[in-house]
């Protein structure tokens, strides 16, 4: 861990706008309470926080919603909370052209209900709600129920700007669509963990909002019978936005019977949807289901009070994958179209039982991602990606001192 001396702060505090610090017991992770915490509200004083902290060895953990910190290995070190909140503003948002830029601390549900009154909307779903921020969400990248169906968050991008740790600021792509210039550093940072610089703003492609949505459940005999009618139904290709095959008891964490199911949303026109449910019920018999039960995956993907992981596999696998998360003891679901499932652990499991299930994913030739654990389970299973020189010969170039979730980057197992 670092040491941080008052000089230390003392020197970012005096070169930030009053009121800038915020309470230090507001910014725990992982039992550390760091020396100071700030909530920059311009760009020039988030990327001085940067600078000044780069210069003096220090640690900086940027945050926003504060909804996946248990996500990738524990800190080797935390000096500053660098809150991100305090950029919050819409920047730009042109309805005819379907472009919105939004600085890094705007909520995903105060944008969304801003593009709504329009009749548009962001089309991520990410964990666990619409509290995360834009910042966040593109840092995490993690995955929710219409990934696959939807766009992934970095195709939605056009552009964005960071802040580096030396306190410059850097652009990538521009604001309109036809935008085709320069280097695509903006998919560089999404799902970094701020391994590159800070995001301070980004410009997003919109889409019209779905006139109508349905959610439907099938309950099925057995887990194969479940996974061969999932899969069915997305090479039938109705107006799906998600589909998920839930284990026993994933059904009952959405109130259904404990038995194998799988369940879907269909989005778009109210004829389209209507066709859509017609063609299905000729498939199998479905029933209506709340559609807060997206809801309720998506919230328990990101549990932070438990042991989230997400196996990614090719789609054709997610049925083996899903019963070696079940044999764990795990709570399990899969989002077919993406290849994802889910497990999530009453209680936190052995390092072994996380590095079996790993080692299932390779042999599919998948991976596994810890999600949210303690920090010792983070240190015991996770390990860098495969591609871990070029990471670091990146991070050399963009953050040579690790000024920036020093020792969090190894999410992967």
């Amino acid at each position: 861990m670092t040491t941080t001396s008052p000089a230390d702060v003392e020197a970012i505090r005096t070169a930030l706008l009053p009121g800038s610090e915020r309470p230090v017991a507001d910014y725990v992770i992982d039992d550390t309470t760091p020396a100071a915490a700030f909530e920059p509200a311009t760009r020039e004083d988030l990327a001085t926080v940067l600078r000044l902290a780069s210069e003096q060895g220090l640690v900086v953990v940027p945050q926003g919603g504060r909804t996946a910190l248990a996500l990738g290995r524990p800190l080797e070190g935390y000096d500053i909370a660098l809150d991100i909140g305090g950029l919050r503003q819409t920047v730009e948002y042109v309805p005819d052209d379907l472009t919105v830029t939004v600085e890094a601390g705007r909520r995903l549900g105060a944008l969304q209900a801003e593009l709504r009154e329009q009749g548009q909307y962001l089309p991520i779903d990410t964990p666990p709600s619409d509290d995360v921020t834009i910042g966040g969400l593109l840092a995490t990248a993690r995955p929710g129920a219409w990934r696959g169906h939807v766009p992934a968050a970095r195709d939605l991008i056009l552009g964005i700007e960071a802040a580096l740790p030396g306190g410059e600021r850097i652009r990538s792509g521009g604001r309109v669509v036809k935008n085709v210039t320069g280097y695509d550093i903006h998919r560089l940072h999404t799902g970094a963990l701020g391994a590159f610089g800070v995001l301070v703003e980004a410009t997003f492609k919109v889409a019209p909002l779905p006139e109508a949505t349905r959610t439907l459940v099938a309950a099925a005999p057995n887990a194969d019978a479940a996974s061969a009618l999932a899969l069915r139904l997305w090479d039938a290709s109705p107006a799906l936005r998600a589909l998920a095959v839930l284990s026993p008891a994933a059904a009952t964490l959405l109130g259904l019977p404990e038995t194998p199911a799988v369940i879907l949303e269909l989005a778009g026109t109210q004829s389209t949807v209507e066709r859509s449910t017609s063609d299905l019920g000729a498939v199998v018999a479905f029933e209506e289901a709340p559609e807060v039960a997206w809801e309720t995956l998506r919230a328990a993907h990101g549990d932070a009070a438990r042991t989230v992981l997400r196996a990614g596999v090719p789609p054709t696998s997610t049925r083996a994958m899903l019963d070696e998360v079940e044999r764990a003891g795990a709570t399990g679901w899969a989002y077919v179209a993406a290849g994802a499932v889910l497990a999530t652990f009453a209680e936190t499991p052995e390092a072994a039982t996380v590095t079996g299930l790993r080692d299932t994913a390779e042999r599919l030739g998948g991976f596994v991602q810890v999600e949210s654990a303690p920090p010792s389970l983070r240190h015991d299973v996770s390990s860098p990606p495969g591609d871990a020189a070029l990471i670091e010969a990146l991070r050399d170039r963009f953050d040579p001192e690790r000024t920036i979730n020093r020792g969090r980057w190894g999410a992967v197992l």
